[in-house]
């Protein structure tokens, strides 16, 4: 430290001199119309070289100089400009999610006007951790028309049914959930089974399935008229295996939801007429 104070020292007593230096050529310089006698005028062409320099390297010492004992404002201009970027990331984030919340809730309007009937657009406001894929909560209860047993569905297909009311929230019992049973049919057969939740996370199985029915792999099964509670006609889950068992008339089949109920932000539930 006491050298590095020693060389600045030396600097500013550099700048000085050069200072000096500049200075008496400034005053020796002829004034317009005034005569050059022949000293001077030896002196000053000899200098002339010399003094711009000099000029030069002045300049670019003050330059110096300046950034050094700017240092401490240039830091917090640094730092203003790194909250200032800090502040704007947040604020793209935040329009982004904004964005795709709009097109969630879009997406549940359109689902809502080709599908007529009372119903109500709902916000997921809770979920169990130890029951994840059992149940979730949310933001709609007594007072805006929800009674137990209400379908709640997304526009990709059926999240479940409404298990617990209570004024303003409501407790949703998941497909996934083992105490979940749905009257559905295979799309592309026609082939009637009872889809039931696993406790494997996000898959299920539907059972009293024939064997003498072709069931493969990518069919859609949806919600049937042998339900007492989901309308028919709603996308329920994807094959994704089938078991045949061993012996009997039924096989089972494994189905993977077509809704993302790990995502599941927003719901639309069904009210009863």
């Amino acid at each position: 430290m006491p050298g590095r104070w020693r060389q600045v020292k030396k600097g500013l007593a550099a700048f000085l001199l050069l200072s000096l230096a500049l200075a008496l050529l400034r005053l020796t310089a002829p004034r317009e119309g005034q005569s050059i006698i022949p000293f001077s005028s030896w002196v000053w062409d000899g200098a002339a070289p010399v003094g711009a320099g000099l000029n030069l390297g002045a300049e670019k010492m003050a330059e110096g100089m300046a950034f050094l004992f700017s240092g401490g404002r240039e830091n917090a201009t640094v730092r203003e400009l790194r909250a200032r970027v800090a502040e704007l990331e947040a604020e793209v984030a935040r329009l982004r999610e904004q964005a795709a919340e709009n097109t969630r809730l879009k997406a549940l309007l359109d689902y809502k006007e080709t599908h007529p009937g009372p119903s109500l657009v709902a916000e997921v406001v809770g979920r169990n951790p130890n029951n994840w894929f059992g149940t979730l909560t949310i933001n709609r209860g007594k007072v805006d028309g929800v009674t137990p047993d209400a379908v709640v569905v997304a526009p990709a297909g059926l999240v479940g049914r409404v298990w617990r009311v209570s004024a303003h929230t409501s407790e949703v019992l998941l497909i996934t959930d083992p105490r979940s049973a749905v009257g559905a049919v295979v799309y592309e057969t026609q082939v009637p089974g009872i889809v039931r939740g696993m406790l494997a996370p996000g898959e299920m199985r539907m059972d009293y399935v024939v064997k003498d029915e072709p069931v493969k792999q990518g069919m859609l099964v949806l919600t049937s008229s042998l339900s007492g509670i989901f309308p028919p006609g709603i996308p329920v889950g994807k094959v994704v295996r089938v078991e045949e068992g061993e012996g009997g008339l039924f096989r089972t089949i494994y189905l993977k939801p077509v809704v993302d109920l790990n995502r599941v932000q927003e719901v639309l539930v069904l009210l009863k007429k």
